[in-house]
């Protein structure tokens, strides 16, 4: 017979524990959460503890759990105890511990929880049991350890109710009806657009957008290329876009030619695109062209007839006796 939950035997007080854990902590730190709830045969909530357990396994924070409601139940009085954990490991140990080899934080853990038992038995008043129960059946305690990893600081006792946690204490009696389910239909409306934003402003006159070379052609490339000059807010600055259509860079490297650059093409030895563009905007392109594979310091415009000729310097560096002539013709 399926239950969300089972009354304990006359006369003892049931607890259950329960252990969440994530794969990486919350926004407010935690990531470890435990949580202990002592109820009667009526299902009331007579005592409970919840919060995170940073730097602890499960097995440890289910047993600080464990621990922590024995300990109010030996200060009430109460002899008859039985404990319910969706840990097998828990239950395992604590069941057949003359069988299991238990390392130091596992002898501190379940030494205590047999030194609290062993230094406060009386015969024929004391009984403890433990149970290993399936995840459906520990509902409210389940709750109360999410409660307290979103909303907890630290671990420690709560007074009356938490959350949500009164339906899931009358769930386990049977005492409230199952939630709705409820169907959150997509409402796009009829087209109708309400106090929109108005219009963009039109234009002077009709001009293009001078990106024929679209550097940011990829989504994302504002993120990629955040630290870099010619980044603006997203979009390719002016003074990048300057020296791109001045073809200026082309001298560097053939990638400046394309219709299509690709920034992360790489054109020296540890040298790519966006690293000359770069420096071609911030006015530091001397730095990297002897790492380019490409390296031409001469402008397209330098006027070769400026040069000297051959016979000319060789006349000049005295290896020939005549007079050196000036020649106009390109080297």
């Amino acid at each position: 017979m399926e239950l969300h939950w089972e009354i304990p035997e006359g006369g003892y007080k049931k607890i259950n524990v329960h252990c969440v854990i994530l794969d990486a902590p919350l926004p407010n730190g935690n990531q470890v959460s435990i949580a202990s709830l002592i109820r009667d045969s009526t299902g009331a909530k007579l005592w409970g503890a919840l919060g995170p357990l940073p730097l602890q396994s499960e097995e440890q924070a289910i047993m600080t759990g464990i621990q922590a409601a024995l300990i109010h139940a030996q200060e009430k009085g109460w002899e008859l105890t039985h404990i319910e954990t969706t840990s097998m490991q828990v239950y395992d140990t604590v069941t057949h511990q003359e069988h299991f080899f238990l390392d130091d934080v596992q002898l501190e853990a379940y030494g205590a929880f047999n030194t609290i038992y062993a230094n406060h038995y009386e015969k024929d008043r004391t009984k403890r049991v433990i149970a290993c129960i399936p995840a459906r059946m520990n509902g409210s305690a389940a709750y109360m350890a999410n409660y307290g990893l979103n909303h907890a600081s630290e671990f420690g006792e709560i007074s009356g109710l938490v959350g949500e946690l009164e339906y899931y204490l009358a769930r386990d009696m049977g005492m409230t009806l199952p939630r709705p389910t409820l169907e959150v239909a997509l409402n796009i409306g009829d087209g109708e657009v309400i106090d929109g934003p108005p219009p963009s402003k039109k234009r002077k006159c009709a001009q293009q957008d001078a990106m024929q070379k679209r550097v940011f052609k990829d989504k994302g490339k504002d993120k990629v290329y955040e630290h870099f000059s010619f980044n603006d807010n997203g979009l390719i600055s002016s003074r990048a876009l300057h020296a791109l259509e001045s073809n200026h860079l082309s001298d560097h490297s053939p990638e400046f030619s394309k219709d299509v650059i690709n920034l992360d093409a790489p054109v020296g030895t540890g040298i790519y695109a966006r690293d000359v563009l770069h420096h071609a905007v911030t006015g530091s392109l001397q730095s990297i062209i002897p790492k380019l594979y490409v390296s031409n310091p001469f402008s397209r415009d330098f006027d070769l007839k400026k040069l000297m000729s051959v016979d000319k310097v060789l006349a000049l560096m005295g290896f020939t006796k005549g007079k050196a002539s000036s020649s106009a013709g390109p080297v």
